[in-house]
């Protein structure tokens, strides 16, 4: 039986938090909740409430003075932004950009395009997509695990694929030719993707940003809804 979407947030909330190594309703608390890490240099992740921000203690100072008692749609706005920006540079990072991550939450079925044929990937078959450049939003060549594909006779023109870099939560990335756009593949096979891996008892997520309308719909369209926002932060040299 598939959870509805408080059901589906309060399990992703309480994986991260396990992952993170606080508790769960910290998410609901009065302020922020700021944490030392030496996993990452910076991250920080909102439910629409209050953000849990992870940093390296060389920053830890820094955010404690400043990203405390914010509310998190203030701390994720540009001038907010500005300012840990600012702070990043300092220390060599820079801020990856927005990540909006849904979950699914399927109420219709989507029309299967016609005219293709559909492979699904098991995590040994996908050694086979090694070779492919063409689908680098759909894997990371690294964590991936599933993916299922749609074939013009031979020739592989949309993937959707998903990682399990967060354990039980599955994070789906779709990519299609571009002669093959508009056409429905893409949310055709980010849903058909995202109900193979509630078989297999993994929560399905997608992630984008604002700015990529076509991915936002493409998200919408197959089902899913917007759950979270996070920020994180990579060498200041890396694309």
């Amino acid at each position: 039986m598939k959870t509805n979407k408080l059901q589906q947030i309060s399990a992703v909330q309480y994986r991260i938090a396990n992952q993170w190594g606080f508790r769960a309703d910290s998410f609901h608390s009065n302020n922020n909740l700021i944490l030392e890490s030496s996993e990452v240099f910076f991250e920080m992740v909102t439910f629409g409430e209050h953000a849990i921000i992870r940093v390296d203690k060389e920053m830890l100072a820094w955010c404690e003075a400043h990203m405390n008692k914010l509310p998190a749609c203030e701390l994720m706005d540009g001038d907010q932004l500005f300012f840990i920006e600012a702070e990043l540079r300092k220390h060599g990072k820079k801020l990856a950009g927005e990540h909006v991550r849904y979950l699914y939450g399927k109420q219709t079925s989507v029309k299967k395009p016609t005219g293709y044929e559909y492979r699904l990937f098991d995590q040994i078959e996908l050694k086979e997509l090694n070779a492919n450049k063409n689908f680098h939003h759909a894997l990371n060549y690294k964590n991936d695990v599933i993916a299922l594909g749609a074939f013009d006779g031979q020739q592989l023109v949309a993937l959707a694929g998903a990682d399990d870099y967060m354990k039980n939560l599955w994070q789906i990335g779709i990519d299609t030719l571009p002669a093959y756009r508009n056409k429905g593949l893409a949310t055709y096979l980010v849903q058909g993707l995202a109900e193979e891996i509630e078989t297999r008892g993994a929560i399905p997520y997608y992630t984008t940003w604002g700015a990529n309308i076509a991915s936002t719909l493409v998200a919408l369209r197959a089902g899913f809804f917007p759950a979270w926002v996070s920020y994180y932060a990579v060498e200041h040299d890396q694309i």
